[in-house]
């Protein structure tokens, strides 16, 4: 991950904690995890709290994009 990309994704994590919106991450395991971040834990380590998994270690190096998640209209 380029030092750019890292800095937009790391801009996005802490504002979606601070505004506590749900989000989807993007894995670059091609995975992904749906809910709420809950701390953090470092500069580079979230604690993720997975709609499926529970709570988690959210690395900033494995995410491929994090953006809010949408609501489905019916």
């Amino acid at each position: 991950m380029d030092k750019e990309n890292e800095k937009r994704i790391k801009g996005k994590l802490n504002f979606f904690l601070n505004e506590k919106i749900r989000v989807h991450v993007k894995r670059n395991d091609r995975k992904f995890w749906n809910g709420k971040l809950v701390e953090k834990k470092s500069e580079d380590v979230f604690i993720f709290n997975d709609d499926i998994l529970g709570l988690c270690h959210l690395f900033v190096a494995d995410i491929f994009e994090v953006e809010e998640t949408r609501e489905e209209k019916p």
